[in-house]
């Protein structure tokens, strides 16, 4: 992915329209991060029940060193 000006403009429309949307909605970008929080401790006191939470415990090791070996080897093709 390239940071052009055309993805800049993209993104900069999309903020916008996002930001009229939360303030026709009347909703504060603590009110949208705190819904977020909340249902993810939601998710993770379901998880923590059924044993998966020791999959997300691992993921949180795994999918960094993955994420970093996928960018180390297309620095190396590219």
């Amino acid at each position: 992915m390239q940071l052009n000006a055309g993805v800049i403009i993209k993104l900069a429309v999309w903020s916008f329209l996002v930001g009229l949307l939360l303030y026709w909605l009347e909703w504060s970008p603590g009110d949208v991060y705190g819904w977020l929080a909340n249902k993810i401790a939601t998710l993770w006191d379901w998880l923590v029940g059924s044993g998966l939470q020791y999959v997300l415990l691992g993921a949180t090791i795994v999918v960094p060193v993955y994420l970093i070996m996928q960018f180390k080897n297309r620095r190396r093709r590219g």
